[in-house]
């Protein structure tokens, strides 16, 4: 066979675009979030597994991925040999599922040993799964942005300025925002209690003063404002959107 009969045989065929170049996209993480029924009539014994089951399954990962996570639960840690072991699968299989399950933020590693991102399955996904799903729409969202027209509602920049630290917040509303952006520093936020986000604050306010914010409480902030800053929040008690 020539040369050139199996280029023809192993190049794959081109789509026609009416472009001679083609374009490739690499595929970093893909997510699927079912919307499904709360879970009714279930026995008291088994409500805790099937709930967590329930959210592993919405977060589009099979009973397969749901039995990985109760294992590495019960078990601490676990290898893709004791995982491949315990399923019946290759390693390579075991590894697949893994990642997929650390792709969703639910499951860590250091080495070859996987574990529980947190105990917490509703923490490991507010402060792993919703920060990486932000800042991809985020960055999604600047793409578009280069496409639009030129109205956007804009906060002088503070790159580059010294943060200053406040400690003890229990509220920010729009009139503290502008305070401290008034002061052209960044804040960086500890609150050692509840912190509520006032409603009356813009999200483009709030991403412009705000460095960082750490809540050991719990938090109540909008939705809107959440979902633009998430990857700034550290939250230990929960988080409540409104």
């Amino acid at each position: 066979m020539s040369e050139e009969t199996k280029k023809e045989k192993t190049e794959a065929p081109k789509k026609a675009t009416g472009k001679d170049e083609t374009e490739t996209f690499e595929v970093l993480a893909e997510w699927t979030v079912r919307r499904l029924r709360p879970l009714q009539d279930v026995a008291e014994e088994d409500y805790p597994e099937k709930v967590k089951r329930w959210v592993i399954y919405s977060l589009g990962l099979d009973t397969l991925h749901q039995d990985i996570f109760l294992y590495l639960e019960k078990n601490f840690k676990g290898t893709t040999t004791d995982i491949a072991s315990e399923f019946d699968i290759s390693p390579n299989t075991a590894r697949k599922y893994l990642d997929e399950l650390h792709t969703v933020g639910l499951v860590d590693y250091i080495g070859r040993e996987y574990a529980l991102t947190y105990e917490s399955l509703s923490r490991a996904i507010e402060l792993m799964l919703i920060p990486r799903i932000t800042d991809t729409l985020r960055t999604i969202a600047k793409g578009a942005s280069n496409t639009d027209k030129p109205f956007s509602l804009s906060f002088p920049s503070l790159e580059g300025k010294e943060v200053l630290v406040e400690s003890g917040v229990t509220q920010i509303n729009k009139k503290l925002l502008e305070l401290w952006l008034s002061q052209g520093k960044k804040v960086r936020v500890t609150s050692y209690t509840s912190l509520t986000v006032k409603e009356d604050v813009d999200p483009g306010l709030f991403d412009t003063v705000i460095d960082h914010l750490k809540c050991m409480g719990s938090l109540r902030i909008p939705t809107e404002v959440y979902t633009q800053v998430a990857h700034k929040i550290r939250c230990y008690g929960g988080v409540d959107t409104y």
